[in-house]
C-alpha cells in the first residue's frame, strides 16, 4: 500500500518517444513513480508511432551512489488499475506547482481516463526511424 503523497519531484514525458511518468515524495520519505510505458511500432515507411499505453505502474525509486556515480532504480514494482492511477493523479493535481509539471498531469489524466489511449496533444506519428543500412 502506497502512503500518502507529500510532494511532486517530477511529472513528464520520458525520452524513449512517449512513456509518461509522475515521480512523487509519499508521507513516509521514499520517492515513488507512477508509469505509463509507451506502446509503439515502426510503420511501413519507417515511421514511429505511438499505439497507446500499457496498464500503469508503481514502483519505489532508490538512489544508489558509487564513486563519481549516482543511479535511481525501481523497486517493489506493482500493476495498478486505471482507477487507481486517476486517484494517484487526482492527489497529484491538488500538488501542482509549475506548468511544465501541470501539462504532462494533463496528458496523464487523460490517457488514464481513456485507458491507454494515446492524448490529442501528443502526436501519432513521431518521425523516421533511422537505420544503419551498409547501402546508405
Amino acid at each position: 500500500m502506497l502512503p500518502a503523497i507529500s510532494a511532486i519531484a517530477s511529472i513528464e514525458m520520458i525520452r524513449d518517444g512517449g512513456s509518461l511518468q509522475a515521480e512523487f515524495v509519499g508521507a513516509n520519505g521514499s520517492k515513488y513513480c507512477l508509469y505509463f510505458q509507451l506502446i509503439s511500432e515502426e510503420n511501413q515507411s519507417g515511421e514511429f508511432v505511438r499505439l497507446g499505453y500499457e496498464q500503469p505502474v508503481v514502483f519505489e525509486r532508490l538512489e544508489f551512489r558509487e564513486e563519481n556515480r549516482t543511479e535511481w532504480r525501481g523497486i517493489n514494482q506493482v500493476e495498478v488499475s486505471w482507477a487507481h492511477a486517476k486517484v494517484l493523479l487526482h492527489q497529484l493535481r491538488a500538488l501542482l506547482q509549475s506548468d511544465q509539471d501541470s501539462k504532462w498531469l494533463a496528458a496523464m489524466e487523460e490517457v488514464a481516463g481513456t485507458e491507454g489511449e494515446v492524448p490529442e496533444a501528443i502526436p501519432h506519428v513521431l518521425e523516421q526511424v533511422r537505420h544503419l543500412r551498409g547501402d546508405a
